[in-house]
């Protein structure tokens, strides 16, 4: 179980103020929605144990693998040199998945990542975090900047290789293109959780409406600082 306990944040401001949250990992994948600023990035880099001066209790999360909002792959290298590195660097990587997973994409390991294009770079990030044998994977707009189709591989790469027993958190603003991918839900708002659910319950609470118009109703009336 995930356990987060009135967990608070600062710098020049609050950022998280007072989290309460407990997710028991069964394989889900979690969409973390919010306004910009709501504190999603922070969150995450709390439980990736990148942020570790904070108020409050996080428990439990297990091995944790962030893909960050920036690109981190170096361009210079290929894909095989990049298994031999991170295999050397992680003791989570796992290259037996790494070979399934660039074999399924059918790409060149051969080929230097700075070769491919924008759309492809993203596929290749997504990828190797998914090579990672991990309790828990954080994902941070991995789909922001791509086109439709390659969003359609990536949330396919997702659905294919992420965990199946613990958990999957996806930070994304592209509600409406990923609504299907989603087990679960949490609203956040000026660092607040303002409802975490289960999509069905969701549907069922919110009768006729999409995730998109119930996270925007669930939104309507928080003031944004």
């Amino acid at each position: 179980m995930v356990c987060v306990k009135n967990l608070s944040f600062r710098l020049q401001k609050i950022i998280l103020n007072d989290i309460t949250l407990s997710i028991e990992p069964k394989g889900q994948i979690i969409a973390l929605l919010g306004p910009n600023g709501s504190g999603k990035t922070t969150l995450m880099n709390v439980l990736a144990d990148l942020y570790q001066k904070y108020e409050g209790n996080v428990h439990d999360v297990g091995k944790v693998q962030l893909l960050p909002d920036y690109a981190y792959i170096p361009e210079d290298l290929t894909i095989r040199e990049c298994f031999n590195l991170f295999g050397q660097v992680y003791d989570t990587f796992n290259i037996e998945k790494a070979i399934q997973i660039f074999s399924y994409l059918n790409l060149n390991q051969d080929q230097l990542i700075s070769s491919y294009s924008k759309g492809m770079k993203e596929q290749l990030h997504l990828a190797f975090l998914l090579c990672h044998d991990v309790d828990t994977y954080l994902l941070d707009e991995p789909l922001a900047a791509v086109d439709p189709l390659t969003r359609d591989i990536l949330i396919d790469l997702i659905m294919k290789f992420k965990t199946n027993s613990g958990v999957t958190i996806i930070s994304t603003h592209l509600i409406q293109d990923m609504d299907k991918l989603f087990d679960e839900v949490i609203f956040m708002s000026n660092g607040k959780i303002l409802l975490h659910n289960s999509v069905p319950q969701l549907f069922e609470k919110y009768p006729g409406l999409s995730l998109d118009d119930i996270y925007k109703e669930v939104n309507r009336n928080v003031p944004f600082n």
